[in-house]
This record gives structure tokens, C-alpha cells and sequence, in this order.
């Protein structure tokens, strides 16, 4: 044993023994603070004497603190550990602490070794059994003042799977804060794809998510994040991302009472215009697929425009432009590519809203001629489509037939029953149909196994093949098209294919001062 560590152990017994007497020992208490200078087991022997005695000296307990913030940083995984579980045990003593404590926890998570990120969380949720409250508001502003967004969202992640899971069952109280803090956190200027997504995700679990007024404030968030009145200009990094993020999470927002009004009219008037520009980025085609599907689910719940005519004119070409005039030499005929699931959402959006300005084809007859010509035309398309779906053995067809074999029944046929509805004179705007994509995730759903009383609780062993071919989804035809999935990362990021992700960037080194948060805890 060293003379150090001797001296060490000999100022823990003399402040052990004086009990009632131990304020008198104030220049021990002083000199194990010097302890931490000293090697590894000197080190966790002054973080033992100065969590075990800080409550006893008021005048000194900021300089402890300042000596555990030094341990907290040691090169040594063990000393770091030691130096978080003992100041959980000062709170525990002296409660005016918690705040302080509970940040320099949080930027502790942040560090690279995953031993630093168990201990800090088991150290966190031992804080919030002493005050869960002051605990939950803490983290919230220690997020609040980070600049990194992956550091924010593993706060987050901590926060919505330990704190608050599920937030239905939590208190009022917790529940209030989580809504509040919430909030403020959609407001951050630099807001990533996955904070939207977490933020969102856990404010609809909420009961201020499930009102009206909520979900109307929730979309008010949504559309500022957006920047709904700002041009849109796909060549922006990210701005494609956050579209399709905002709207994804937006949709099952609306209903009779909060309308989609202005985001159908930032898809027609503002993104329609850079289509183009949209089909030069990589996956460019997959971009226009989603933005399609939104806006058809949009339409549903659009409200009254004052002017409908201006925006139904920008899904009208679009139309026209996936739908081809029928060749002029009708000895020639060759059916070209069909692009079938842009044409069904373009032709559901078209029939929700241009019920709202009727005479937008019949008000010029050559118009309406052209475009009845594009509707025969298309839906002989589809029908051919159609016979290719129903054949029962595909093994004989070339590959062009083999594709078309692929496309879901029903978004032929939806695109079959909108073009009855459009061909009569004057069009009828009256069926209703459930979007293809929407139908098929519905009929996903009902396949899932239920748990319902009465049926069996083991699904029985069986010796086929592992899994049946793939339910195929409605694609474009002759195109494997695979749907959109949201990537992570900041919105100011390189958008990134969805098969090669780029992973985020970890927070690096040791140090917890100076991490983002701009605090220092020394006096």
C-alpha cells in the first residue's frame, strides 16, 4: 500500500469516527479532495470519502463536485464508473444537486464506450426515483442545448424507452412535461428527420395528440417545419426528405376538422412545378411515387379553395403527361409504358378536388375531347394489364408481360372505376374507392395473427419452406419499384440511398465539458 492511499484511508477513519464531530474535520475532508490526483485505487478511495461526507460540509461542496467532474473525465473506464455511481449518492444526500447532476450524467451518455452509456443510464433512472420531475425537465433542456443531432436523439431515444414508456400510463404531470418540452423541440431551427419522427410519434400517444386542437397544433408544427410559404426547390439538400418525413407523419393528423387545405396547395402550386428537377436526383422516381401517394391521401380531407381551378390545372397536366393521346396512326399500335401508380393517385386527387370547380372540363370542349380521347386510350391499357394479372401461369410471358403480371388487381380496377366516373357527360365526381396501397396495408394488417379468446396459443410446427413468395406491391409497370423509406440524419445532410445508409456520426473523446451544452459546472 502506498503512503497516499495509507493517508487516504486514515482521513476516512478519522471522519468516520467523529460522527457528530465529522464538520470539525474539514481540512481531512479538504485533503482527500486532493486524492484525486493520485492513481487508481487512491482515486476511488478520495470519490468514496467525498460522496460519503459531502453533505457535511455545505462550503466545500462545490469544489467536490468539481474533483468528481475530474474523475468523471479519467482516462479509465472503472474510475468513471466509480465517479457517476457516487454522485448519485450525493443527490441522494443533498438534493440541490439533482440539476447539476443530472446534466453531467446526460453528457455522459454521449461518450463512446458503451460501459459509460449503461452506467450513466442506470445513474439517471436511479435520479428519477428521487425526482422524476426536475429529472425529465433537466434532460429536455440538456437536449435543448445541444448542437449535435444524433446526441439529441439518443436523449431522446433514452428519454421515450426508460422515462416515459409507455407515456399513456404515465402521470399527468409527466405526461404535461413530455407535451411541453415536446413542443419546444420542434421549434429547434436545425430539427432532423429522426427527431421529427420521435417527437411526433410520441406526442400522438399523448391525449393532447388525440384531441383536435392538439392534432391542429401538431400540424401547425409540422407545416412551419415544412416552411409551407417558402418556394420549394428540390435541388436544396434535404428538402425533398423533409417533405416526405412532414407529410408521412402529418396524414393521420387530419380529419373533418383539421382540413389538408394548404399542404394540397403547396403540393400543386409549389413541388408540381419542379417535377422535373425532382426526376433529375437519384431515386428521383421514388421521390415522385411518394409525393403522388401524399397528396391522394391529402386530397381526402382538403377543404374549399377560394380559386380551386388554379391548383387542379397543375394535377390536370401532370395527368396528361402520364396518360398519352391515343397515336395518330391508328394502323400503328403499340401500347407504350404505363406508369399505372402515378396514374391512379394523379386521377384520385384530380376526382376529389375538381369536384370543386365542375365546368374545369366540360368549360372548353376541345379540352374535354383530348382528354376523353387519353381515357379510352389508357384504360384499353389497363385493360390489356389486366388480362396479363388474371392469367394463371406467368412462367410463358417475356418480360415486359411478367412485370404487368406483378401489379395489384386493385389498382387497375380503381383506375378502371375512376375513368367510368370522369368519362360520363358531364363527369361524375361520385365513387369512392380505397387507394391500392392503402388497401393493401389494410389487408396486411387483417393477416396478422390476432389474440383474440378461442384460437390456438401456438402456431403449430411445419416442415414446408420458411416463408411463401412475397406479396408484391402496386409497382409502376415493368419497374421493381420499392417504397419510400424516410432516411436518418439532418436535414442539411446528403440524402442517402435507401440501401447503403450512411451511419451517424458518434460523438468522440472523453471530455464532457464544452459537449454542446456550454456549461461548466465549476465555480
Amino acid at each position: 500500500m502506498s503512503d497516499n492511499l495509507e493517508k487516504l484511508y486514515e482521513k476516512y477513519n478519522i471522519l468516520s469516527d467523529a460522527k457528530d464531530k465529522v464538520t470539525q474535520h474539514s481540512n481531512e475532508y479538504i485533503e482527500s479532495i486532493e486524492g484525486i490526483k493520485g492513481n487508481e485505487s487512491e482515486k476511488m478511495l478520495a470519490a468514496q470519502i467525498l460522496s460519503k461526507f459531502f453533505k457535511h460540509f455545505p462550503s466545500l461542496q462545490d469544489k467536490a463536485l468539481n474533483a468528481m467532474l475530474d474523475l468523471c473525465e479519467d482516462e479509465e473506464t472503472k474510475i468513471r464508473a466509480c465517479a457517476m455511481r457516487y454522485l448519485v449518492s450525493i443527490v441522494k444526500d443533498v438534493k440541490e444537486h439533482l440539476t447539476k447532476v443530472t446534466d453531467i450524467l446526460a453528457q455522459m451518455m454521449q461518450l463512446e464506450e458503451q460501459r459509460d452509456y449503461t452506467t450513466a443510464s442506470w445513474c439517471l433512472l436511479q435520479l428519477w426515483k428521487e425526482d422524476s420531475v426536475n429529472v425529465l425537465r433537466t434532460m429536455y433542456n440538456h437536449i435543448r442545448s445541444l448542437s449535435n443531432a444524433a446526441a439529441r436523439v439518443k436523449c431522446l431515444e433514452f428519454i421515450q424507452s426508460k422515462f416515459v414508456k409507455p407515456i399513456e400510463s404515465q402521470p399527468t404531470e409527466i405526461e404535461s412535461i413530455v407535451v411541453e418540452e415536446s413542443k419546444k423541440l420542434l421549434q429547434v431551427d436545425d430539427i432532423s428527420s429522426d427527431e421529427i419522427v420521435m417527437v411526433i410519434s410520441c406526442l400522438k400517444k399523448t391525449k393532447y395528440g388525440k384531441t383536435a386542437a392538439g392534432q391542429q397544433e401538431l400540424l401547425d408544427f409540422i407545416s412551419e417545419i415544412m416552411e409551407l410559404d417558402r418556394d420549394f426547390d428540390p435541388l436544396e439538400d434535404g428538402i425533398v426528405d423533409r417533405v416526405i418525413v412532414c407529410t408521412t407523419h402529418a396524414l393521420s393528423l387530419f380529419s373533418g376538422k383539421n382540413e389538408s387545405t394548404k399542404f394540397v396547395a403547396y403540393y400543386c402550386d409549389q413541388i408540381f412545378p419542379q417535377w422535373d428537377k425532382i426526376a433529375t436526383l437519384e431515386q428521383g422516381e421514388l421521390f415522385q411515387l411518394q409525393l403522388l401517394r401524399h397528396l391522394a391521401e391529402l386530397s381526402i380531407y382538403c377543404g374549399k379553395f377560394e380559386n380551386p381551378s388554379l391548383h387542379v390545372v397543375q394535377i390536370f397536366d401532370k395527368i396528361k403527361l402520364y396518360m398519352p393521346p391515343p397515336p395518330e396512326n391508328a394502323d400503328v399500335y403499340k401500347m407504350p409504358n404505363l406508369e399505372f401508380s402515378f396514374v391512379e393517385c394523379l386521377l384520385f386527387a384530380f376526382h376529389r378536388l375538381a369536384r370543386q370547380c365542375p365546368d374545369f372540363l366540360t368549360h372548353d370542349p376541345q379540352i374535354l375531347k383530348d382528354f376523353r380521347a387519353r381515357l379510352v386510350y389508357f384504360s384499353r391499357g389497363v385493360q390489356g394489364c389486366n388480362k396479363v394479372v388474371t392469367t394463371k401461369s406467368s412462367e410463358s410471358l417475356d418480360a415486359t408481360n411478367a412485370a404487368k403480371a406483378k401489379i395489384a388487381p386493385s389498382l387497375l380496377n380503381n383506375i378502371n372505376v375512376l375513368i367510368k366516373d370522369l368519362f360520363y357527360q358531364p363527369p361524375m365526381y361520385k365513387c369512392n374507392i380505397t387507394l391500392s396501397f392503402k388497401q393493401e396495408s389494410i389487408e396486411k394488417e387483417l393477416k396478422k395473427p390476432s389474440s383474440a379468446s378461442g384460437q390456438k396459443r401456438h402456431v403449430p410446427i411445419t416442415f414446408d419452406n420458411a416463408s411463401g413468395p412475397k406479396q408484391n406491391r402496386p409497382n409502376r409497370s415493368g419497374d421493381n419499384v420499392k417504397l419510400y423509406t424516410p432516411p436518418s440524419g439532418k436535414f442539411s445532410n446528403n440524402f442517402q440511398n435507401y440501401d447503403r445508409g450512411n451511419p451517424r456520426n458518434r460523438p468522440r473523446g472523453r471530455g464532457i465539458r464544452g459537449r454542446g451544452s456550454g456549461r461548466n459546472w465549476r465555480n
